[in-house]
């Protein structure tokens, strides 16, 4: 009875390649979800907390996340390259453990209501503390995974990162009632969870460089000019992606009146479609060209948005979601599966760390560019034709590099 259940689920080849996949990256899944959930559960209402409970404007909070954004990524590619030189593990700790501690500071902020500069100074701290968690666990998982089974593995990676996302946000609305700091408070909860579950259930997969290789990422400028012109398309398209948070949310309550309400369960489906279906999807399309895929999401983000763009009402909204979701499982796996797959020996730290270092970029600077649109253009219409077009550009940019940018030696991931 067992076996025959065992071998019907082996039928559904998403499970067979969980199955299949090294049991670090379960730990690394699990990890992330938790963390991921301890940062939806303060993240979400700190825009809420400086704006109602300090007074804050609104382009004074989104100016102190851009900044913060800016320096924690350029921090980020630096982390990565040290798990290069002194091991993955071994940096993962301290940083997990370092930022626990920033968010009990951070708390104690909340509860004494400390001045905004204060709160913004130890924010960033925080985010330079956190940069090197994510590019850290992305070489953990190149360092354990073949090739071939990368964008399954990121995919993984990605599904537990979102069910902590969806999940958050709730259980933060619960908590917020017992007071902000609370919120704060938990996630440095969150973050001491992870930090024991690394030390103890994390192996060190990191090896010694080869002789004369030195992990730099600023180094990558000059010696791969090749991943510098795809991380630079791809910061295009994170640009694009960075929309889905704020403008969206602010286009459907000032420009088509939505509720709240209606403007969370957003986040809820796109998340919960992540969840449901970024593994089989990541199965399907393995075989696929890495370049051919990220033109294939970058079509889906411009339709998605301009679909945004021309809604009337919560369908049309969700709609526009939905595709723009199809894009997010297609590009997230497929990059960092195809940067990891170009890093040569000794340097997929580096090179995780570079695009680690273009993801937060386009998160930070992307809604600051959203809101700017939403400020300065005359119909809304023309902010999602503006960025639906760097979607576009950011698609024609990865055929150009398909059609005049591959070399020989990196055609291995194809």
């Amino acid at each position: 009875m067992k076996e025959s259940l065992h071998n019907n689920l082996i039928k559904f080849k998403f499970v067979k390649s969980l199955l299949e996949i090294d049991r670090t990256i379960a730990w690394v899944a699990l990890i992330r979800s938790i963390s991921s959930l301890g940062f939806a559960l303060s993240i979400p209402f700190l825009s809420l907390y400086l704006n109602e409970e300090l007074s804050i404007p609104v382009t004074k909070i989104g100016l102190m996340l851009t900044i913060s954004g800016i320096i924690g990524s350029s921090m980020g590619a630096f982390g990565g390259s040290l798990s290069d030189r002194f091991g993955r593990k071994r940096l993962l700790v301290p940083s997990l453990a370092s930022r626990s501690i920033t968010f009990l500071l951070i708390a104690y902020l909340v509860w004494s209501k400390q001045i905004f500069l204060v709160f913004a100074i130890f924010w960033t701290i925080s985010g330079i503390l956190g940069s090197s968690i994510m590019p850290i666990t992305d070489a953990i998982v190149a360092d354990v995974t073949p090739v071939k089974k990368r964008r399954e593995a990121y995919g993984v990676i990605r599904v537990s990162g979102n069910l902590g996302w969806a999940l958050g946000p709730a259980i933060g609305g619960l908590i917020i009632g017992f007071g902000y700091h609370w919120l704060f408070v938990s996630t440095a909860i969150t973050l001491i969870i992870v930090t024991i579950l690394t030390s103890a259930k994390v192996k060190e997969t990191w090896t010694p460089q080869p002789v004369g290789v030195k992990s730099n990422t600023f180094r990558l400028i000059k010696e791969d000019p090749y991943v510098v012109l795809f991380l630079g398309v791809t910061l295009l398209l994170t640009l694009v992606r960075g929309q889905l948070l704020m403008t969206v949310s602010i286009h459907s309550s000032s420009n088509l009146g939505l509720p709240k309400m209606q403007i969370g369960m957003f986040f809820f489906i796109n998340a919960m479609i992540v969840a449901i279906l970024q593994v089989p999807l990541a199965h399907k399309i393995r075989h696929l060209k890495s370049l051919r895929l990220m033109i294939i999401a970058a079509i889906l983000y411009a339709v998605g948005y301009l679909g945004v763009g021309f809604a009337s009402g919560f369908m049309g909204v969700v709609t526009g979601i939905i595709i723009v979701t199809f894009g997010e499982m297609i590009e997230s796996p497929t990059a960092s599966a195809y940067v990891s797959s170009l890093a040569p020996a000794g340097k997929s730290g580096a090179y995780m760390g570079a695009y680690s270092m273009v993801l937060m970029m386009g998160w930070a600077v992307g809604p600051l560019i959203g809101g700017l649109l939403l400020d300065y253009t005359e119909k809304p219409i023309h902010v999602w034709m503006g960025i639906s077009l760097i979607a576009l550009i950011a698609g024609l940019g990865y055929v150009l590099l398909s059609m005049f940018g591959r070399r020989q030696k990196l055609s291995r991931i194809e």
